[in-house]
């Protein structure tokens, strides 16, 4: 039998009690034929991280999924762990529930689609100006470089230990995409954690459209100036990998799928289509910002392509 959709998600962080029980609310029926595909942080204790995949299992006829930056986080050295054996100890518990993190040819009822997996992360400018995707702030923006250096919490939690010299995350986790990486041909369905481009970090006008609906509907006045980040604050400087584009446009992607910045978007860049449907956090989704979330009461179909 075919399967049936493709519906995808990002940014589930369900330590947050709330989407937790959004995310056990789901259907048991509605999606039994169909694929999920799990952009990324879903919380970095990995036993909930076991129960939630599971649940996806049963509920999913195929779930597909790629570890984001919170995954990745050590809280005690007692464990043992690094970051990088963290996160192969995650592929491993994947391999036990049957969560798929390789390339797989679906046959779906609306053809056939191939859905590729890419590990990810980002460069800082420091680290590999060529990769990052950071950019200065307009001249009317400050940016305190050492105060986000201070609050993005994967300075303090990431360890990087097995790295080699010289050697960045982001250049170990494209090169664990590299035995993959080919045209694929016909309708490729990708998906990482980060950004693959820098201009999805802002808005487009009609998104802009979809949090001020989205925010109307929740009673919320007009839109803020700031997109609701901490003043200061340069998220592109965490954002994500200019090579991890090269590797999407190479294995012929039509649509890719990727999360972490908690602002969803849907546009087309270059014939690619790029879809972002976080949840994120609670006041996130009391705000707007994830708009799509109420729309879809779930994760988000991404094909067959009903609208963009």
């Amino acid at each position: 039998m075919a399967h049936g959709r493709v519906f995808a998600i990002s940014d589930l962080h369900v330590d947050y009690k709330e989407n937790l029980q959004f995310v056990n609310s789901w259907s048991s029926t509605d999606y039994q034929r169909d694929v999920l595909l799990v952009a990324g942080d879903v919380t970095d204790d990995l036993v909930l991280l076991e129960h939630v995949l599971k649940s996806f299992v049963k509920k999913f006829r195929d779930v597909f999924y790629v570890p984001g930056n919170h995954e990745l986080w050590i809280r005690s050295k007692a464990s043992g762990l690094d970051s990088i054996s963290k996160f192969h100890k995650i592929l491993r518990i994947c391999d036990q529930i049957n969560v798929q993190y390789k390339p797989k040819l679906i046959d779906t009822a609306s053809g056939p689609v191939n859905i590729v997996p890419l590990f990810s992360w980002y460069s800082k400018p420091e680290d590999d100006p060529e990769d990052s995707l950071y950019r200065k702030p307009p001249p009317d923006v400050k940016e305190n470089v050492g105060y986000g250096e201070s609050i993005w919490m994967d300075n303090h939690l990431c360890v990087w230990s097995k790295l080699h010299h010289g050697e960045t995350p982001s250049m170990y986790f494209l090169a664990l995409n590299e035995p993959n990486i080919r045209n694929y041909g016909g309708n490729v369905i990708s998906f990482s954690h980060f950004l693959p481009r820098w201009d999805l970090i802002p808005m487009t006008s009609d998104e802009e459209m979809e949090v001020k609906s989205e925010r109307n509907r929740q009673g919320l006045e007009a839109m803020p100036q700031r997109q609701g980040g901490v003043a200061g604050f340069n998220f592109a400087r965490y954002a994500g990998s200019k090579y991890l584009d090269k590797q999407i446009r190479k294995i012929g992607a039509t649509t890719h799928i990727y999360g972490h910045q908690h602002r969803n978007r849907d546009r087309i860049i270059d014939t690619i289509r790029y879809v972002s449907h976080c949840l994120g956090n609670p006041s996130e989704q009391k705000n707007g910002w994830v708009w799509g979330v109420s729309k879809w009461n779930g994760p988000k179909q991404v094909w067959p392509i009903e609208s963009i």
